[in-house]
């Protein structure tokens, strides 16, 4: 055998040689992803979610038997946000912390509570929302001004805390490998206060056109508010390896919180389909739309609107107040913390008195003992406000017991130049009030009356002479 033939028998198995070591190093490289990617200040998404929920609310009015409503909700968020500041790698203590700045171009839910249907969209001028998370506290608020519960509820998706680049191991992984998550991602992603416990595993499932596939599945018990929550989650999530960007997020969210003081309990299951897309700086977040706003949280950040056209009043309140009864003749608030009850307040419109007439604050004391009757011990404090709307404030302090409990009620008289009335009252347990002294003052300080609407007449009404309504004894 010539040598020449030598040569080319030798180049030829080579050549072989190197085509078997290129493809085995294809096949690696499609088993493995570098899954570390750390988020960059700028980065801008423009992002579209769509959430369901079906199952049932838990009430359980009278304290006796808890009562099931069938819900179903569906949502559709449509925004662009821009990441304002980044906490740290995926992996990180500091993963889920950041500041994301959204324009909702357009927030709808539709919600159908056994045969009544509602709708929720965000007010035109709150549609600009940051996302704010830092260490175990995330807040949602609007720089433009106070948001009510309901606007808060409808953009506070699952995920919507989380800067998603956190559910990266944040290291090179293979195809079947496993990774599991800090508790605040776990928070951030299913919107909790708190885990006790979870098992959440994630898994690089296969890689396909330069992007990783992951699988999430897992149980969690949380807290909500210090209300209980059950959790069991099945996900998935697409990873571009070459946008470096979660660009797909679909989450199937098993849960059975439990009734809590100032909230119905629920089971259900929430499913969430979302996907995003790098986009180029949208008109919305310019800087000039930004000038004077206050991008960062304060202490007024958490603050919401409570407005309510059947009562004729608005208001703003701690976010730790919620509403319980909203009705014509009265709303009913309550305030928790940490899952333990604080205050109730009732607020009741009141037929006018009449153009330039006023209750007295003695007769205004004396209806207050009146009402309280065998609770009533004595008045605390008394006094006559003006509010910058211009509204007449009588607030009268009183202490007394109930079936052997301090108790103390703060009585609020409202009313404006033209007679029209409004009262307040705020009851909270006595050994309370010094770790809550302010709860009644932020109710009242930025309180307006509103024209109630008028009545429409109903056809052929018989007419009623008297009523008597009685406490319902039981819930079906």
């Amino acid at each position: 055998m010539s040598c020449l033939k030598i040569f080319q028998k030798t180049a030829l198995l080579g050549g072989v040689i190197a085509i078997f070591a290129l493809s085995g190093s294809l096949a690696l490289a499609a088993d493995t992803a570098d899954l570390t990617y750390t988020p960059q200040v700028g980065e801008t998404q423009i992002v579209k979610a769509v959430v369901e929920v079906t199952g049932d609310l838990k009430l359980n009015a009278d304290g006796t038997k808890v009562e099931r409503l069938p819900i179903q909700v569906t949502a559709e968020l449509d925004y662009v946000q821009r990441l304002t500041t980044a906490g740290g790698a995926p992996g990180t203590k500091a993963a889920t912390d950041g500041r994301m700045l959204r324009y909702y171009r357009s927030a709808t839910a539709k919600m159908k509570l056994r045969d009544s249907e509602m709708q929720q969209t965000l007010a035109d001028d709150r549609r600009l929302i940051v996302a704010d998370v830092a260490g175990d506290e995330a807040l949602l608020f609007s720089p433009a001004g106070p948001i009510t519960r309901e606007e808060l509820e409808l953009v506070d998706a699952p995920a919507s805390q989380l800067i998603t680049a956190a559910l990266l191991p944040g290291k090179t992984v293979s195809t079947g490998d496993t990774w599991t998550y800090d508790d605040a991602v776990v928070c951030r992603l299913l919107g909790l206060e708190a885990v006790q416990e979870q098992k959440i595993v994630a898994k690089l499932d296969k890689i396909e056109i330069g992007v990783a596939m992951i699988s999430l599945e897992g149980k969690v018990a949380g807290a909500v508010g210090g209300v209980a929550s059950d959790i069991e989650l099945k996900g998935r999530v697409n990873f571009d390896l070459g946008t470096k960007m979660v660009t797909w997020l679909v989450l199937a969210i098993r849960e059975n919180r439990s009734i809590g003081h100032a909230q119905p309990g629920f089971e259900a299951v929430t499913k969430l389909r979302m996907v995003a897309a790098p986009a180029a700086s949208p008109p919305e977040l310019a800087a000039e739309q930004l000038t004077g706003l206050p991008l960062e949280k304060s202490a007024g950040s958490s603050l919401m609107l409570l407005r309510s056209p059947r009562g004729g009043y608005e208001l703003i309140h701690d976010r730790r107040w919620r509403t319980m009864v909203d009705r014509s003749d009265v709303t009913i608030l309550r305030m928790v913390d940490r899952g333990d009850l604080v205050a109730q307040c009732n607020i009741t419109r009141l037929p006018p008195l009449g153009k330039d007439k006023q209750l007295t604050m003695d007769g205004f004391q004396n209806d207050i003992r009146r009402t309280l009757g065998k609770s009533f011990g004595d008045i605390v404090d008394a006094n006559e406000l003006q509010s910058e709307a211009g509204l007449r404030i009588l607030r009268v302090t009183a202490a007394g017991n109930t079936q052997d409990l301090p108790i103390q009620w703060t009585y609020y008289h409202v009313s404006n130049p033209a007679g029209e009335q409004l009262s307040l009252v705020v009851t909270m347990e006595s050994k309370l009030v010094e770790k809550f002294p302010q709860v009644d003052r932020e109710l009242t300080s930025n309180l307006r009356l509103l024209d109630l609407p008028k009545p429409t007449p109903a056809l052929n009404k018989p007419k009623i002479e008297s009523a008597t309504v009685k406490p319902a004894t039981s819930t079906k």
